[in-house]
């Protein structure tokens, strides 16, 4: 499944603190477990549609459509997430490449306000055995575009999105015994990685079924007292899939002539 969609507010980055908002949005997929080999399935789902709703409003309101879908040739898995308007028109596409079930390549392009991202993990050439994260940010299109880039070390438990629902599957045990699972987030039009931790905040139904409510947040005290929690309904008995997930998404809303940050939720279509 992709995952949360995380992107950064830069309206709230110009404190003396660096203030991260988030913006999540996903395509869920079911984890198929840990090979035995120790590598992550990230081909499946082969097809998973997701429907972001506005918050609050009834009837709900369809705002967007996401569409994951993944394939696999020999040991590298491709997999893309579309999200349209409900005429089908393009707003965002994500592509990502995982090469023996890990992160090699993850590229965002916002087609409602023309920037473009990326992070590509490749060998430290300065230290054998580890790896670095090689980001570039475009902003603009045509003759006005600039692109900045930027490096990073690569951490144990860096996620993009689509990693987040095999990350909440391979930590489940310590999540329902009320420990914190922590990770790094790429956060593409930053051109660096956040720390985030998931929490279990309760039991409780869904639709009828068994579910846990996670909640997601900065592992920085002042950054999570300035952004608020994302969501996460997953089915209580295994797969353990993401049902639902309330926040921040990856398209933009247009409020007169300006793109706004858009929470909403997104319900996903496993039948």
């Amino acid at each position: 499944m992709k995952s949360a969609h995380l992107r950064i507010d830069r309206s709230e980055l110009v404190t003396m603190v660096a203030i991260f908002v988030l913006i999540v949005l996903f395509c869920a997929y079911p984890f198929k477990g840990v090979s035995q080999t120790g590598t992550v399935d990230y081909t499946e789902p082969r097809l998973l549609i997701g429907n972001i709703f506005a918050i609050g409003q009834a009837p709900k309101k369809l705002l967007f459509k996401s569409e994951r879908r993944g394939t696999q040739t020999n040991n590298m898995v491709q997999a893309t997430c579309d999200y349209t308007y409900p005429n089908g028109s393009l707003a965002a596409r994500d592509r990502i490449i995982y090469q023996g079930g890990r992160l090699a390549l993850f590229e965002e392009e916002l087609l409602q306000t023309g920037e473009k991202g990326s992070a590509v993990i490749r060998s430290d050439p300065k230290h054998a055995g580890r790896h670095k994260i090689y980001f570039e940010y475009i902003v603009g299109m045509g003759g006005q575009s600039r692109k900045s880039s930027a490096t990073e070390d690569l951490e144990n438990d860096t996620l993009i999105d689509d990693m987040i629902p095999s990350f909440i599957v391979s930590h489940w045990t310590m999540l329902e015994n009320g420990a914190a699972a922590r990770f790094r987030y790429i956060v593409l039009s930053r051109k660096e990685t956040v720390g985030f931790k998931l929490i279990k905040e309760a039991d409780t139904l869904w639709q009828g079924k068994s579910v846990v409510r996670i909640r997601m947040e900065p592992t920085s005290i002042i950054i999570a007292r300035l952004v608020d929690p994302l969501l996460f309904i997953v089915e209580k008995q295994s797969p353990h899939r993401i049902l639902e997930y309330t926040g921040r998404t990856t398209p933009l809303i247009k409020v007169g002539n300006k793109w706004k940050d858009l929470d909403a939720v997104t319900v996903f279509d496993w039948d």
